[in-house]
């Protein structure tokens, strides 16, 4: 791929210095005297010790790998990516906060395959593991992190690939989830003084917004649009990914309280809806007046449009950094699920950070592949949550609430109710792919998810 984007000296030292600031707070981050835990579960969980404040930082920033993503959509829909990118996801994060994130702060678990394995069993904690992985591992944004790096140096995708998660996962290896949100604190504010600068310069560039408005073609305004309200619907039911997300979940069990993990998820809904604003605002502008002749370099072409050096470094460093954000998040709880839940929990020899390491390099190493086998950014996220979602959406929402007194048919065993539906996802998937059906996988996962549910023994164990 060919750089898209002419950087001069100082866009370069904007970029590498936003990069080398990130990685030194990571690397940096140290529990206080008062606040060590045991080894592997502060690596994990930062100790359960992160405040509202830090929570809504972290939660923000590995929000938003799909930068690229948004901003195409504007180009192809218009403005009904608020719909499909943005309202679902409040929605969620809303009910995710007032009625999950206490229940599930309150569980003494550190992952969704501890939570499963304490709630269901062993067998069902352990084939978890493998559905969870299939939406956890980072692959998508280490696809993008790859593209841009491409995109502003020029080299091969794969060798760009192999660079960009390296240095990505060097924010995180040190400290774990504790490095991972301090450096999200850097992260975050790059981000957002990136988009709102291109923001401003889309102003003072090409007019004011109501201009803007005029300038536009009537289609980028039309709800549902050429997408239709089929379209949409699938894409609020890839939101609800969101609920089986391992982000959410760790930062909601690494938090201090119940009432900060709630109180940092309403914030991050804040945060989300004014970024989500940003993104929407520098998407109409590029439909109204940039020449976007590849919708998935919508951004790069704005920004070259509209920045003069030095700000468009500044842009640049702020894609990267929210790209960087979520593929260290992502390959965090992957690493968590290999090496705590997987690993740790065959061998029978206790927690260790040593196993977590293993989990990094495997996750880091499987994301790569799966990048370049799969070159497609959105193949790789509608695939994954088509067959993660319908296994562990309903069993891991029951686990947190009390088992029913009388189940008169309760026959199956609970990993069934995973596997079941995953397998309803992957056939619907096969065969809409071979051309022989049009249904979404995963409504199909779903629907076999939810007729399940009163025929499987949900089983308490005794101790978390």
């Amino acid at each position: 791929m060919n750089p898209q984007i002419d950087l001069q000296l100082m866009d370069w030292i904007v970029i590498v210095a936003s990069v080398a600031l990130a990685i030194i707070v990571g690397a940096r981050a140290r529990p206080r005297k008062s606040q060590k835990s045991s080894g592997a579960v502060d690596y994990i969980l930062a100790g359960r010790t992160l405040t509202a404040p830090l929570f809504a930082a972290s939660m923000i920033a590995t929000w938003y790998g799909m930068v690229f993503g948004a901003a195409e959509f504007v180009t192809r829909y218009g403005i009904v990516m608020i719909l499909c990118f943005g309202v679902p996801y409040y929605l969620v994060g809303v009910v995710y906060a007032l009625f999950i994130a206490r229940r599930m702060r309150s569980s003494s678990t550190v992952s969704i395959p501890h939570q499963i394995r304490v709630r269901y069993g062993a067998v069902a904690g352990f084939v978890s593991i493998a559905v969870l992985l299939v939406v956890a591992i980072p692959a998508p944004y280490i696809l993008t992190i790859g593209y841009l790096v491409s995109t502003i140096t020029g080299a091969p995708v794969s060798y760009s690939i192999i660079a960009g998660t390296v240095i990505a996962l060097a924010v995180v290896a040190r400290g774990g989830l504790r490095s991972d949100v301090r450096a999200n604190v850097v992260h975050l504010i790059t981000m957002y003084a990136g988009f709102i600068v291109l923001a401003v310069f889309c102003v003072l560039s090409f007019g004011t917004p109501p201009n803007m408005l005029d300038a536009l073609p009537s289609s980028a305004m039309d709800v549902p649009g050429v997408l239709g309200w089929s379209g949409i619907a699938v894409w609020v039911l890839i939101a609800l990914q969101t609920f089986i997300d391992p982000n959410f979940q760790v930062r909601v069990a690494a938090s201090l309280t119940p009432q900060v993990a709630q109180k940092g998820l309403l914030l991050s809904v804040v945060g989300w809806i004014v970024f989500d604003g940003l993104q929407l605002i520098i998407g109409l502008y590029a439909v109204a007046y940039a020449d976007v002749s590849d919708p998935s370099q919508t951004l790069m072409s704005v920004a070259q449009s509209a920045l003069p050096p030095v700000w468009i470094g500044l842009f640049v460093a702020s894609v990267i950094a929210a790209v960087v954000s979520t593929l260290d998040g992502y390959a965090l709880v992957s690493a968590t699920m290999i090496g705590h839940d997987l690993i740790d929990e065959v061998s029978g020899k206790g927690h260790r950070k040593t196993s977590l390491y293993v989990g990094l390099a495997i996750t880091g190493t499987v994301g790569c592949i799966a990048a370049i086998v799969v070159p497609s950014i959105v193949d790789l996220l509608f695939y994954a949550a088509s067959i993660a979602v319908p296994g562990i959406l309903a069993p891991l929402l029951f686990s947190y609430w009390p088992e029913p007194a009388h189940q008169k048919y309760a026959r199956l065993p609970a990993w069934m109710w995973i596997v079941l539906p995953a397998l309803g996802s992957i056939v619907t998937l096969v065969t809409q792919l071979a051309g022989y059906s049009a249904i979404e996988p995963m409504f199909v996962g779903l629907v076999i998810s939810v007729a399940m549910i009163p025929f499987v023994r949900r089983v308490r164990r005794a101790k978390s």
